[in-house]
């Protein structure tokens, strides 16, 4: 489906073919007395692409000087090469050798220096005939003049029917490149074992998250200049207005700068810190899919309080209100409807359905794209074998099918939903393909407490969220796969000065209770009644269940639970296990045939873990330990190698030489160069700034290679294969 709105018309062609019209006839061009021309014959063959744009007259559309364009040339020598970029399925922008695109001007076809709403065109047609419609302008589609012999606007009985003969020499559009040679593998069959890396947390559709706090997209119709532009729109002059990626980066303050610049220069993004930036534009996860990535689960996300509060900010931007104040006032913000998070997850859906469309219409029409959303393990073994990368929807937000809690002074707790509400919205959820889901994420809400792991500004934020600060206590002491619980912040009200510190007493009211410091602390809210009923319907939904982000008690209580059915169900941790995973719950969430994959460390560190993990797995089950990277999720990116690490060498292949076993025996190598953007003499490097985009998951397998050999690459791309058997699982019960 198309990002713009659908015409809901269809274009019938009945023009004649010309005496030189036809895929086979022959015309003078380029010097020769009688070539052979080729045309399009379809719509879809058109994408990324060079043609010459012929009327049915059998004359050649040009570009002139004044940037009128006129169809007069006899010879497809002579004839403006169009490069055809598509922005959807089906319709494209139409980029001429000048730079320029074939633009609705006031009415008249003239060329623009930019692309808009107003150089999309729809082109549709019968045979090697096209008729090119533009949306913008009421439907009009594109004709020649009689008389003038110019292009313009007609109504669609009075439109043109175009050829495209391929043609050479046209401009460049501007893209950013994979930097790959080589092509990527298939599989060996739907019954046989995937070949292939799974990242289980990811935020591609992260877009719409925060209120706009999050600049870039993953792809957008226009290209990427677009995409990847200067965040200035989303962030202010100097990024004064990104709020939370200034608090979350390394300045620790809201009030932060930073240079605003994007395509093709990239100063200060992305980041492997800069939090509130693009870093899964298409094209890098392109190049992690080149990699071997194969089981991509995208997370949609939102978070009401941080969205209203960024919201508010962008408000008083342009009203010209101080923002300072903005941030003092905080405590009293009322949450926008737009921040819903259930709703703003929901839209999120469509976001990827468009970007699937979107790379298909790039790889040539419905279904060639190598990026596939998939909502059962059988499509995804279909797609994998295709050789394309399976994308599964996951849903990570706070108030899950709207059950937030509110607390108001500590006292009578108000929950937001009943069984009602959970039974409706988790069919909703089901029947729009997402099949992960976080029960809890960052604040309380009335199925339990969240696992706490952070000692101070979420507890500012499950005040703000729900009237009350958590309540604590000692977290066991035992070994512990992820740490449990956190070092709690007992704030000065008199805050001192420090921004950080005046916006947190003023969102408290100075009234932040008083925690023990010598002791981690972990959250006292345990599994409620109502969160009873929702685990055992998702388990009856046959759901993948993530129990990351739930306080430590409750994943024993998910656990008791899983294990009393028969078969056991699976339960999946997939990027760090916050609120703490012990080395007996992580036993367990194996042995209930279930995964646990770490958030991504350095290549160091995820070998690290691999060992930690390796000896916990059980033997009724194939083991496997892939990652969940939670990019664009407001985590940072793993860091640089370290001085005391051999060093990734550019290029590097992958699939061949030293630690690819004999599994890859069969898999062509491929050759990964540095992931550059020369137009802004920008390259990225893995061993002075870690993943700074996420192309450079590829770099960072050959990290892991060189830190783990063939152990750590054998257990990292079998674990595409053991997610799927987790998804088996859940669902053939």
């Amino acid at each position: 489906m198309s990002v713009f709105s659908r015409l809901g018309i269809i274009i019938a062609v009945a023009a004649a073919l010309s005496a030189c019209g036809g895929s086979s006839s022959s015309s003078s061009s380029r010097g020769n007395s009688s070539p052979t021309l080729s045309f399009a014959e379809n719509n879809f063959v058109l994408a990324n692409s060079c043609f010459a744009m012929r009327d049915s007259a059998g004359r050649f559309v040009v570009r002139g000087d004044d940037g009128n364009y006129v169809s007069s040339a006899t010879r497809l020598a002579d004839a403006t090469p169009f490069y055809m970029k598509p922005t959807a399925l089906g319709e494209y922008l139409i980029y001429d050798d000048e730079g320029t695109f074939l633009n609705v001007a006031a009415g008249i076809i003239k060329s623009a220096a930019t692309p808009s709403e107003t150089s999309n065109w729809i082109v549709s047609g019968v045979g090697t005939n096209f008729t090119l419609v533009s949306e913008f302008a009421a439907g009009m589609a594109l004709a020649v003049n009689p008389s003038t012999a110019r292009l313009e606007l007609a109504d669609a009985p009075a439109a043109t029917a175009f050829q495209f003969a391929e043609n050479t020499g046209c401009a460049t559009f501007p893209e950013l490149s994979t930097n790959v040679s080589g092509t990527t593998y298939k599989g060996r069959g739907v019954d046989a074992p995937v070949i292939g890396f799974a990242d289980v947390h990811s935020h591609i559709s992260a877009t719409t998250f925060l209120g706009g706090a999050h600049a870039g997209r993953p792809f957008h119709p226009f290209g990427v200049t677009e995409a990847m532009g200067s965040c200035e729109a989303e962030h202010g002059p100097q990024g004064s207005l990104d709020l939370v990626g200034n608090l979350l980066g390394p300045s620790g303050m809201p009030l932060g700068v930073h240079d605003t610049a994007g395509w093709p220069t990239f100063v200060d993004w992305p980041k492997r810190d800069a939090l509130t930036h693009e870093a899964m534009y298409y094209k890098w996860i392109e190049r992690a899919w080149l990699a071997g990535l194969r089981v991509l689960v995208n997370d949609l996300v939102e978070n009401e309080v941080l969205c209203t509060l960024q919201s508010e900010a962008a408000i008083a931007s342009q009203s010209g209100f101080d923002l300072a104040d903005i941030i003092g006032d905080a405590a009293g913000m009322v949450m926008l409807e737009k921040c819903n998070e259930m709703e703003s997850a929901i839209s999120q859906i469509q976001f990827m359905h468009d970007m699937q469309d979107y790379i298909d219409a790039q790889e040539g029409g419905p279904g060639l794209g190598w990026f596939r959303i998939v909502d059962n393990p059988t499509t995804a073994r279909e797609v994998i074998n295709e050789g394309k990368l399976a994308v599964v929807l996951g849903i990570e937000i706070s108030h899950l099918f709207n059950c937030d809690v509110t607390q108001p002074g500590g006292l009578t707790e108000i929950n937001g939903c009943d069984e009602a509400e959970i039974a409706a919205q988790m069919d909703r959820l089901y029947d729009l393909g997402v099949r992960e889901m976080f029960p809890i994420h960052e604040f309380d809400n009335a199925f339990g407490g969240n696992g706490i792991f952070d000692g101070l500004v979420l507890n500012v934020g499950n005040f703000v969220d729900t009237g009350k600060f958590w309540q604590t206590y000692d977290c066991p002491e035992q070994p512990y796969f992820f740490e449990a619980g956190a070092i709690m912040t007992s704030l000065d009200p008199s805050g001192g000065g420090n921004p950080v510190s005046d916006l947190l007493t003023e969102l408290t009211q100075g009234i932040l209770p008083i925690y023990p410091t010598a002791k981690r602390q972990c959250n006292a809210r345990g599994l409620t009644a109502l969160g009873e009923f929702m685990f055992q319907r998702m388990m009856d939904k046959k759901l993948i269940i993530e129990i990351d982000h739930l306080e430590l008690s409750i994943k024993d209580d998910v656990l008791a639970m899983a294990e009393a059915k028969t078969p056991k169900y699976p339960l999946v941790s997939t990027h760090g296990g916050h609120g703490g995973i012990s080395i007996e719950q992580a036993k367990r969430i194996l042995d209930v045939g279930g995964i646990l994959y770490p958030a991504k460390g350095n290549g160091k560190q995820f070998v690290a873990d691999q060992n930690r993990l390796r000896p916990l797995k059980s033997s009724n089950f194939d083991f496997a330990m892939g990652y969940g990277a939670d990019t664009n999720g407001l985590a940072t990116q793993s860091g640089p190698r370290g001085s005391d690490s051999v060093n990734v060498s550019y290029p590097f292949t992958l699939f061949s030489g030293e630690g690819w076993g004999a599994q890859f025996a069969d898999i062509p190598a491929l050759t990964f160069q540095q992931s550059v953007v020369p137009e802004g003499n920008r390259s990225f490097d893995i061993n002075a700034e870690g993943l700074a985009h996420y192309g450079m998951i590829a770099d960072w397998v050959e990290a892991v290679r060189i830190e783990g050999g063939e152990q750590a690459i054998t257990d990292l791309y079998n674990s595409a294969e053991v997610y799927l058997q987790m998804w088996e699982r859940t669902i053939n019960r």
